[in-house]
């Protein structure tokens, strides 16, 4: 069976999962439209344990069965990541025939070297330093700019960090956290640190009161980072709403805005281009559609998946789109009782004032 898949698949299939991953040591399963496995290879028999007409959503978590399920009735990529046995894969799900193409993909985190982490270490060292001597500066326009760039270099570093090391859900400082008060404020924020962009209000619609068990620093960066993404493409004119919502298992903080809207397709390059090289004319292309490959949405991402849930786009009715942060809802036995070490740089400077130093 192992022998002969590759000759099975569809060349478009296959040319779609080559321009993502290295297919080296990849997992490989096919399933057909009622989710029951066709043919996989030998990596995929040994990690999952499936058989040929077994359903293969038995061994996914719901985030990814949801995925697989998208995937098979808007017949567009998706990527979700599992963990299985200990173990973080990216999984692709690539629509192929009438049903899908599922590669496993190792996430090797101990395989990340860290040096990130080392740069980052290093230069917030030196940032304190900058960040004080620009305390010093007469010129207050001056002083602004110096902490704003300082600031936005250790956005820059803290993210990159912790995309190439996400912390699993048992690894998060989870602490119970009203969601409703963090939308409102986190509205507020935002209205205010970016005058500039020309939106006046940020409407918000939640219940007078959510306490979801989260790490609240998380999912202030999420929303913040939302926010910002729907601020930059939203005209003046435009309005931007916060909607939050619970379904018993999961929380949905959408954030819709007034932009030119994202299709599938490119919503699934900003999340997942960061990690391969583009080109200058697949830069330039993806700016003009009025996006940027930041690295905003696969944070979000990260974190969504860090606590259960997932970041998915719909259009919003009447132009624009609406971004869904689902949170699941965790068992209280995960709650972190542990007090944190106090952080000289961020706890120096608010998280607003670190998220919103990309506006002017």
């Amino acid at each position: 069976m192992a022998e002969n898949f590759f000759t099975d698949l569809e060349d478009s299939a296959l040319r779609a999962l080559l321009s993502r991953t290295a297919l080296r040591d990849a997992a490989l399963i096919t399933v057909g439209p009622s989710l029951h496995m066709e043919n996989c290879n030998e990596a995929a028999r040994q990690l999952t344990g499936l058989h040929p007409m077994e359903r293969a959503d038995q061994v996914l978590s719901d985030a990814a069965a949801e995925a697989l399920q998208t995937c098979l009735s808007a017949r567009t990529p998706q990527t979700v990541y599992e963990e299985l046995d200990g173990t973080v894969y990216r999984l692709e799900i690539l629509p192929h025939r009438d049903g899908a193409l599922l590669a496993f993909l190792r996430e090797d985190r101990a395989s990340y070297d860290g040096s990130l982490r080392v740069i980052h270490a290093k230069s917030v060292q030196y940032l304190g330093s900058l960040l004080a001597d620009a305390e010093q500066v007469e010129d207050p326009e001056l002083a602004a700019h110096l902490r704003r760039e300082c600031l936005r270099l250790h956005r820059l570093l803290t993210h990159s960090d912790f995309l190439h090391d996400p912390p699993l859900t048992e690894q998060l400082r989870l602490h119970y956290d009203d969601l409703s008060a963090l939308c409102r404020e986190a509205a507020q924020s935002a209205a205010e640190s970016a005058r500039s962009a020309g939106v006046r209000q940020i409407d918000v619609q939640a219940p007078d009161s959510c306490l979801a068990l989260v790490e609240p620093k998380l999912v202030r960066t999420a929303l913040y980072n939302l926010l910002s993404n729907a601020l930059r493409v939203t005209p003046a004119d435009g309005d931007i709403r916060i909607i939050l919502t619970d379904d018993g298992a999961f929380y949905t903080i959408t954030v819709a805005d007034r932009g030119p809207g994202l299709d599938a397709e490119l919503f699934h390059t900003l999340l997942t281009g960061w990690q391969r090289a583009s080109s200058l004319e697949d830069y330039l292309s993806i700016n003009r559609q009025g996006a940027s490959l930041g690295l905003g949405l696969p944070l979000v991402q990260r974190i969504a998946q860090a606590h259960g849930g997932s970041l998915l786009l719909s259009p919003r009715e009447g132009g624009g789109s609406e971004l869904h942060l689902s949170l699941a809802h965790l068992p209280a036995s995960l709650a972190d009782h542990n007090l944190r070490a106090p952080m000289i740089l961020e706890d120096s400077y608010s998280l607003e004032e670190i998220e919103f130093s990309i506006f002017d």
